[in-house]
């Protein structure tokens, strides 16, 4: 492609190039760091996902001032050599983690994650990540097993602005505007995106409402979409446009302390949102986003500054930038390597083991396939064959054939379905009596007839996961008395904010993503006779919501699960079903590969479950539409079934047995309520 732009109007001397910054890679170390702590799960590094905030603002800078010298000393931008250039640095790196870790998943990885696998490896591809996991409703910040490719993201983002930034750079520079002009047009672009922020925002926590991202969580489109992350790297962008502080002789006289104190309230302050910030909190968007990327910008802008002595000696620390050399090779492979290791839950051991490994991994890659090729080293190769390279190129072939065939017969995965085969058999009579009334004062005999319920009787299970995993693992036989629907939302109680606070602090789980529960339950009783309620799994912890603490069993606590409970009921009746509350049945929660959520000690807890069931009764005890229904003693009494894994695959979600368990309980009590 040839060259575009305008030739540079003052022949002479070409001024100086801003060259290789050392305390840049600084700054990515930093940032890779925060990030790989904050992927390990440690409570301490709440917010290390901002790391990736200033990977943004530093590639903001870095690639606005490379078009820039490269326009004023050639007179153009050569696109072409330009995305070259970004190909050679990051195609190799993340084609070869893509393909090493779809290999290894598809021999050895669960079926989750080969479903995983198969929904992720095409967005990941095409660098669209982004967009993928907030049309394909994946929260980033969801319990469970997490994908082994969530975290492409942010390189996808990235990408994204490698691709458009050139085009409308070379716009920006035909336009005959001033370098002050565009800085200020651009910051006026990141208050558009401010805008955007605060608009997805301010509906939280319920869905996007209508447009092109209807249903999408709010979270997930803030924290990934390209145009609500553009922020941090348009601020760097323009700020590369009128701060290029090397180019002025007298620079370096400038001096030195307010530069580096500068530096190190940012860097202090950015350390403190990496420790303290939570992803899904209200505040984070747009407000400490943009703080954030503010406070990127003033490091990156010290660090350039040939007078910020302190503050380029400490970041161009040697271990420190050769971290940051690599760090784009570090952020691809850690995530995978600690997912795979059981390396996300604040484990210090697994988190050394996993490190390492990656450290190993991401090393090899740099040294023998990412700079190779960045010196033309695949080029130079390719031109040195004497004939076609068959068995690279046929092997490579044959492979990538194989994934694609793979990865397609692949099924979709749901973790809560299996179990041996049940069969369900209704142990009482589906009839119930019905005297006839005389109709004088006469002596007569009455004579007992019989109804017999219209079956199968429509039931819609509502809850959290406990519900699902009842509604899908049906035994065979139970269609002619029941028509299930399922009504489930994973990861739910009567929440649609807060989050749970659990004695094991590396884990918590957020409502934010059951902003419209009521909503889901009355869709799901809408057209059926029988609303099963089924919760527990998140009701036996302390509760946090917007800043209060509610501890569990408290007044506060209780009043607040009733009122709650009671909406939803509201909501149900509302649509002319009635409704019963299903008994908690006692955990026995078990580390389990493929449970995603750790065996969390409150679960187990019989005396919070006794708890939450009292007040189940008190709210069916208040209300005629509504029953309370006594589920199996066994999961109370009975450990050995309790705790079988046949039964419940991880203790606490059923499988095929326990379900048909639950259902010949519970049958003669749903079919008994009048409808």
């Amino acid at each position: 492609m040839s060259k575009v732009g305008r030739r540079a109007s003052q022949p002479g001397a070409a001024p100086p190039a801003m060259g290789y910054q050392p305390g840049l890679d600084g700054l990515r170390a930093i940032s890779v760091i925060a990030v790989i702590f904050y992927h390990a799960g440690f409570g301490w590094m709440h917010g290390g996902f901002f790391g990736v905030e200033v990977f943004f603002v530093v590639s903001g800078y870095l690639i606005t001032s490379l078009l820039i010298e490269e326009r004023g000393r050639t007179g153009g931008v050569s696109l072409r050599q330009f995305w070259m250039r970004r190909i050679r640095r990051l195609f190799p790196a993340l084609f070869t983690m893509l393909l090493v870790i779809s290999t290894w998943t598809a021999l050895f990885g669960s079926a989750e994650q080969t479903s995983q696998m198969r929904r992720d490896l095409p967005w990941s591809i095409f660098y669209v990540a982004n967009w993928g996991q907030i049309v394909g409703d994946v929260p980033y910040f969801q319990a469970g097993d997490p994908p082994l490719l969530r975290h492409l993201w942010s390189l996808a983002v990235e990408e994204q602005w490698y691709l458009l930034w050139p085009l409308a750079f070379v716009l920006l520079a035909r336009s005959g505007w001033k370098p002050l002009r565009i800085a200020k047009f651009l910051l006026g672009i990141v208050g558009v995106v401010m805008v955007i922020m605060w608009w997805a925002q301010r509906g939280a926590p319920a869905p996007i409402d209508g447009g092109l991202f209807d249903g999408a969580d709010r979270v997930n489109f803030n924290y990934l979409s390209t145009i609500t992350r553009a922020g941090g790297l348009l601020l760097g962008a323009a700020a590369a446009f009128v701060w290029r502080p090397w180019r002025s002789p007298n620079a370096h006289r400038a001096p030195s302390r307010p530069l580096d104190v500068t530096m190190g309230i940012s860097l202090g302050l950015l350390i403190c949102t990496f420790i303290a910030a939570r992803l899904t909190e209200g505040y984070l968007y747009p407000w400490l986003l943009t703080v954030v990327s503010l406070l990127s910008l003033v490091a990156v802008l010290i660090v350039v500054h040939p007078a910020a002595v302190g503050s380029r000696l400490i970041l161009s620390w040697n271990p420190l930038v050769e971290v940051g050399k690599r760090s784009y090779g570090l952020y691809l492979w850690h995530w995978p390597i600690f997912v795979i290791g059981g390396a996300t839950d604040g484990s210090a051991g697994r988190f050394i083991l996993a490190s390492i490994v990656s450290i190993v991994g991401s090393e090899a890659c740099y040294r023998y396939i990412e700079t190779p090729v960045r010196r033309g080293g695949l080029s130079r190769w390719w031109r040195s064959q004497r004939q076609f390279p068959w068995v690279p190129v046929g092997g490579a072939a044959a492979l990538g054939i194989g994934l694609v065939v793979f990865y397609v017969s692949v099924e979709p995965f749901d973790v809560a379905a299996g179990g041996g085969d049940a069969a369900f058999e209704l142990a009482v009579p589906t009839t119930q009596p019905v005297l006839t009334q005389p109709v004088s004062d006469a002596p007569v005999t009455t004579t007992p007839t019989v109804t017999l319920p219209v079956l199968p009787r429509s039931l819609s299970i509502v809850g959290d996961s406990q519900a699902h995993s009842l509604a899908i693992n049906l035994p065979s036989g139970i269609e002619s008395t029941f028509s299930i629907e399922d009504g489930s939302l994973d990861g739910c109680s009567v929440y649609d904010s807060g989050r749970v606070l659990s004695s094991r602090q590396s884990f918590n789980n957020s409502f934010s993503i059951c902003a419209n529960w009521l909503d889901e339950w009355a869709n799901a009783a809408r057209g059926t006779q029988v609303a099963l309620v089924v919760l527990g799994a998140w009701d036996v912890f302390d509760l946090e919501v917007a800043g209060v603490v509610y501890p569990f069993a408290s007044a506060e606590f209780d009043q607040l699960f009733i009122a709650n409970l009671s909406n939803g009921v509201d909501t149900m009746t509302a649509t002319g079903a009635k409704v019963a509350l299903l008994e908690i049945a006692c955990m026995r929660p078990q580390e389990v590969d493929g449970a995603g959520v750790p065996a969390l000690p409150e679960r187990g807890d019989d005396v919070r479950v006794a708890h939450l069931n009292d007040l189940q009764r008190s709210v069916a005890g208040a209300r005629p539409d509504v029953t309370f229904v006594e589920g199996p003693d066994e999961w109370c009494g009975d450990e050995t079934i309790a705790s079988d894994l046949g039964y419940r695959w991880d203790g606490v979600h059923v499988y095929k047995p326990g379900a048909n368990l639950i259902y010949q309980t519970i049958a003669p009590a749903l079919l008994a309520i009048p409808v």
